[in-house]
C-alpha cells in the first residue's frame, strides 16, 4: 500500500489510489482534507495540525513551543558540519538546531513528527475502509510513501525530507517535485499534449516549472524562491496591524495578543480574495479598535490613484514587490527554458498556465499572470483542487513513475584549481534529465581532496559545499565519476587505481548513527489528535 503526501510550509495533504485506480484524499482525525504544519511539541508529547494551532493561543510563558514554517530550514544541518568548514567560516551554513530537551531533532526531524501524525491518519482511515487489518498497530504497518518537495530542493534537502519519512516509520520510495506533481494531477483532467507552465505559490515556497504533459509528464526546467510564499503576504498585514493599533492608541499590541494577530492576518487575506475589503477587529479592555482592509486601491474616473499618506491599506497596491519578485521568477524560468531549446522561448508557445499552491487563491496571482504573459488563466479547474492537487499527484506518481522524465534542480560541479583560483567546474549541469552519469579525468597530486559543490556558479563560495572525498596521495590521473538517481539522490566516485573512493552525498547531518538516534527519539513522542 503507498500514499502520497504533499508536506507542505503551512498545510499538508495525504491521498492514496483506490481499487478502481482514482486518486483520493484521506481526511485527517479532525475530518479535513489539509493539516497546518504546526507542532506543539513538549519533548515527550506532540500535538501535530488544528490542536497545535489552538495551543498556541496559551500565552507564551506558561506554554511549550510552537513550531510552524519548518521546511524553510530544510536542508540547514543541526550544527556545523566540521569536516566540511573550519571555525568561523563566513560561508558555514546557519544551524537550524531544534533542540528540545537536549536533542537536535532538526528540520528533519520535526518534519519527522508531522509526518508521523500524517502516517497515523491514514493508517487510521484505511482500516476504517479494510485495506489494513484493524489489529496492526501503528509500527506494525508498512506504509510506502512518495513525498513532495519544492523543485528548487537541492540534493541536501531532498535527503533531509528522505530522513524525515524513515524516521516516521514509512518507506519513501520516491521524492516528486510539487510542480510535477501538479502537472500529473492536471494531466490526468485532460490527458493532451501541452507545454504547460505550473505556478506554484504554496504558504511559504514559490516554484516555476515548464514542462510537457501527455503520455509523459517531461519536465523541462524549474525555478522558485525557498522564502516567497503566502506568509509573506500574511505578515504584511500583521504588520499593518501592529502599526494602525499603535497609530491610533500610542500603545503597542500586548504580546498575548500575538496568536490573535496572526490568526487574523490569515483570515484577512482569505477574506480579501473573496471581498473588496474586511475588517479586523482588535478587542481591548477599553475598547474594540475596528481597522478596515481594502483589496486594491479606489478608482478617481477610471484611474487608480494611491497615497500612503492616508494610512489606508491596500493589498495589492502594497503587494507589488513580492509580485514583482514572483514576475521575476516566471520570466527567467521562461528565459532558461529557451536557453534548454537553444532559442528564446515565447509565452505564446506556453499553451496553459497552471496555478497551484493555496495561496494562489489571491486575485492578484492570476491578473499578474494574465498581465505578463498575455494569457487567460483559469482560476478553477473541475477535478483539480490547490490544495490537493499535489498529494493526489505524488499517489499517481507512485504508479506512474515511468511517465515523469524529471531534471536536476542544480548544478554539481568540483572544485579545481585554474591559474591559481579556485573555480568549480560543473559536471553536470541544472535540468539535465534523470537518471544522469558524467565523468571527468583530472590532474592528481599530493594532499589532494575532492570537494563536491552545488550550485551555478564556478565560484566556490557562491555555491554550496556538499561534501569531500580525501584521495590518497595520487600520482597520475583520477576519474571522477557522478551519478544522480531519478530522486535527484547524488553519487560520486574518484577512481584512481589501485584505489577507489565512493560516496553517497547523504548531507553532512545523515549517517547511520544520527538516523538510528533520530528514529528511536520520533518513534518515543506520543502523537496526540
Amino acid at each position: 500500500m503507498h500514499i502520497g503526501i504533499d508536506l507542505g510550509t503551512t498545510f499538508c495533504c495525504v491521498a492514496f489510489i483506490d481499487d478502481n485506480g482514482v486518486a483520493k484524499v484521506i481526511p485527517n482525525s479532525d475530518g479535513e482534507m489539509t493539516t497546518p504544519s504546526i507542532i506543539w511539541f513538549d519533548g515527550k508529547n506532540a500535538y501535530v495540525g488544528k490542536k497545535a494551532g489552538e495551543l498556541k493561543s496559551i500565552p507564551p510563558f506558561t506554554r511549550p513551543p510552537n513550531f510552524e514554517f519548518i521546511k524553510r530550514e530544510m536542508g540547514k544541518p543541526v550544527s556545523i558540519p566540521s569536516d566540511l568548514y573550519s571555525e568561523g567560516d563566513p560561508h558555514a551554513p546557519i544551524p537550524a538546531p531544534y533542540e528540545i530537551r537536549g536533542f537536535r531533532y532538526g528540520a528533519d526531524g520535526m518534519s519527522a513528527i508531522i509526518l508521523r501524525k500524517l502516517k497515523k491518519d491514514a493508517i487510521r482511515y484505511l482500516k476504517k475502509i479494510k485495506k489494513i487489518e484493524e489489529s496492526l498497530e501503528e509500527r506494525d504497518v508498512q506504509l510506502d510513501a512518495i513525498i513532495t518537495v519544492p523543485a528548487y530542493f537541492g540534493d541536501k534537502e531532498r535527503q533531509m525530507t528522505w530522513a524525515a519519512g524513515y524516521a516516521a516509520g514509512l518507506n519513501v520510495t520516491g521524492i516528486i517535485n510539487e510542480p510535477t506533481a501538479a502537472a500529473l494531477t492536471y494531466g490526468f483532467t485532460i490527458r493532451e499534449n501541452r507545454q504547460i507552465m505550473v505556478f506554484d505559490l504554496g504558504g511559504g515556497t514559490f516554484d516555476v516549472t515548464i514542462l510537457k504533459t501527455g503520455n509523459i509528464c517531461d519536465v523541462i526546467t524549474s525555478g522558485g524562491a525557498r522564502d516567497l510564499g503566502g506568509i509573506d503576504w500574511d505578515e504584511m498585514i500583521e504588520q499593518y496591524i501592529y502599526s494602525e493599533f499603535y497609530r491610533r492608541t500610542n500603545r503597542e499590541l500586548p504580546i498575548e495578543k500575538s496568536f490573535e494577530i496572526q490568526r487574523k492576518a490569515l483570515q484577512a487575506k482569505f477574506d480579501l480574495s473573496e471581498n473588496e475589503e474586511t475588517i479586523v477587529t482588535i478587542s481591548t479592555d477599553e475598547r474594540d479598535i475596528d481597522i478596515v482592509l481594502y483589496r486594491s486601491t479606489p478608482e478617481y474616473e477610471g484611474v487608480k490613484r494611491f497615497a500612503r499618506s492616508d494610512n489606508k491599506f491596500y493589498f495589492e497596491e502594497r503587494s507589488k514587490d513580492l509580485l514583482s519578485l514572483c514576475r521575476a521568477i516566471s520570466e527567467k524560468t521562461l528565459k532558461q527554458a529557451g536557453e534548454k531549446f537553444e532559442r528564446e522561448l515565447t509565452w505564446g508557445e506556453i499553451d496553459e498556465i497552471l496555478l497551484a499552491g493555496g495561496s494562489c487563491r489571491m486575485p492578484m496571482i492570476p491578473k499578474m499572470l494574465e498581465e505578463l504573459t498575455g494569457k487567460k488563466i483559469k482560476r478553477r479547474i473541475e477535478g483539480f483542487s490547490y490544495d490537493t492537487a499535489i498529494a493526489i499527484g505524488a499517489a499517481l506518481y507512485g504508479q506512474q513513475k515511468g511517465r515523469v522524465k524529471d531534471v536536476l534542480s542544480h548544478s554539481i560541479g568540483v572544485k579545481y584549481v585554474h591559474d591559481e583560483r579556485h573555480l568549480i567546474d560543473h559536471l553536470i549541469k541544472k535540468d539535465t534529465h534523470l537518471p544522469v552519469r558524467a565523468e571527468r579525468r583530472y590532474i592528481g597530486g599530493p594532499n589532494v581532496v575532492l570537494e563536491v559543490y552545488e550550485g551555478e556558479s564556478v565560484h566556490p563560495d557562491e555555491c554550496i559545499r556538499r561534501g569531500k572525498i580525501p584521495l590518497n596521495d595520487i600520482d597520475g590521473h583520477v576519474t571522477v565519476i557522478m551519478e544522480l538517481d531519478e530522486h535527484n539522490v547524488l553519487k560520486v566516485i574518484a577512481d584512481y587505481p589501485p584505489h577507489r573512493a565512493e560516496k553517497k552525498f547523504e548531507g553532512e547531518e545523515i549517517d547511520d548513527k544520527r538516523l538510528k538516534e533520530l528514529r528511536e527519539k520520533v518513534q518515543s513522542i506520543v502523537i496526540n489528535v
